[in-house]
């Protein structure tokens, strides 16, 4: 495979031969830059992708080629008012990955419109009742088993948040994020079926197959909201611009928490938006009144992380088909550099920790190697809580020195050579156990 020549883009480590040696890799720059990284890196999961999850299921159900462009057209008009950067990056991977422009184009945003009916399931603990007023937020993503991919990317435009999240190798969409300035979101559905958890109230609403979908919206959030306030407008306004399509599901859930500790949830349609702040112990976004739930609303204060990360492998809501998970650890007052992502792919399995303040990830996050070698490693929870429990120790350490080293008015260079030797070295450990036998 042909690797980048900009430096600054991309930066591998030597190779990954044994779990002492980590790939590490950056996706930043201009959005031709970072969807020709991208593009270059996952090509054959991209190619096949669009060959079975898009051009196969259409062509079964008698859609040709043009009708998915046809179809498409409503996103590419939002995208190019609002996010054109992303037609820019998704051209790129395209030609990286050796596949029609104009078709990917259609399927970045349109394959999820039959989106099956895997719901997913999101939970945070007020801070209230968190050690030490910790900020903690996870999502456990169920859906058919593709490969899995978490990233960083960075953009050099002006406005554009850096922002951690995971979604499928073959494309740069969110099904779970975090940003620098310390808003986590995720979104799921379908919003009519959260009534074991929600009490909203959404006023009925005709499905809509054009515009732009949850993946996308939460992408723009990432991008360019700073809080839930911030991200609920966001919502707000797609909607009342017609801009949301939610398709034979028609509609989306989302929860987010930001770094004052806000806990929001927000239902919509294709007309109307519902929201509520909570304030109770532990929220679900669903599965209410599961064990899962149960352990975290019934713990002694204060929740520690230990248990707030643990309850994501909970056999009540961890299921084979939860392909990805993410954990988030957001840092109020530096979250630009030492908010944590704890990602788990598929959820099961082990987390990788990862740092805001990192410009490279451990490559196998990137190129579905830690998805692959999840599904096939140990299942183990007791073992994976221990190796967990040791590397949040591991973080704290690392969060104190770093800030001290802030109060003592150190480059930011220097903080992120730490970050990023911290984080390959806990990779190396991570790949190791799961390629230990059971």
């Amino acid at each position: 495979m042909r690797l980048m020549t900009w430096a600054f883009v991309l930066v591998l480590l030597p190779a990954l031969a044994t779990a002492d040696q980590v790939g590490m890799i950056r996706l930043a720059g201009t959005p031709e830059q970072i969807g020709t990284a991208w593009g270059e890196l996952n090509r054959e999961i991209i190619a096949r992708d669009l060959q079975a999850d898009y051009l196969d299921r259409a062509a079964a159900a008698g859609i040709s080629e043009e009708t998915l462009l046809a179809r498409s057209a409503a996103y590419v008009e939002i995208a190019e008012r609002y996010a054109p950067h992303w037609l820019e990056e998704s051209r790129a991977i395209a030609r990286a990955a050796g596949v029609p422009e104009d078709l990917y184009l259609a399927y970045g945003d349109g394959a999820v419109r039959d989106r099956f009916l895997h719901e997913c399931t999101s939970y945070a603990v007020s801070r209230d009742y968190a050690r030490d007023g910790a900020i903690w937020f996870h999502k456990t993503r169920d859906n058919r088993d593709r490969p899995q991919s978490a990233f960083l990317i960075d953009s050099s435009l002006e406005g554009i948040h850096k922002f951690i999240a995971v979604s499928n190798s073959s494309s740069i969409r969110c099904s779970m994020m975090v940003n620098e300035k310390g808003l986590a979101g995720a979104g799921d559905y379908p919003a009519e079926r959260k009534k074991d958890s929600s009490a909203l109230t959404l006023e009925p609403s005709e499905p809509q197959f054009r515009g732009m979908m949850a993946g996308s919206i939460l992408r723009y959030i990432a991008e360019r909201a700073s809080n839930c306030a911030e991200a609920l407008a966001i919502i707000e306004d797609f909607v009342a611009k017609g801009y949301y399509a939610g398709g034979n599901v028609g509609g989306s859930h989302w929860l987010f928490v930001d770094r004052e500790g806000v806990i929001l949830e927000v239902c919509n349609n294709a007309r109307h938006v519902v929201s509520k702040v909570h304030t109770q112990k532990a929220y679900f976004s669903r599965l209410n009144k599961s064990p899962a739930a149960g352990r975290l609303r019934e713990a002694e204060e204060p929740i520690d992380f230990e248990l707030f990360r643990s309850v994501s492998r909970d056999p009540s809501i961890c299921f084979g088909s939860s392909i990805s998970g993410m954990t988030v650890e957001i840092h109020p007052e530096h979250p630009e550099l030492l908010t944590s992502a704890w990602i788990a792919l598929p959820v099961r399995t082990v987390a990788f920790p990862v740092l805001m303040g990192q410009e490279r990830l451990p490559l196998p996050l990137v190129d579905g190697t830690a998805y692959r070698l999840g599904k096939q490693g140990p299942r183990e929870p007791a073992r994976w809580e221990a190796l967990e429990a040791a590397s949040h120790a591991a973080k704290e350490r690392l969060r104190e020195e770093v800030e001290a080293s802030l109060a003592a008015g150190n480059p930011l260079a220097a903080h992120v050579e730490m970050l990023e030797a911290w984080s390959a070295d806990q990779a190396a450990q991570v790949l190791e156990a799961l390629q230990e036998p059971d």
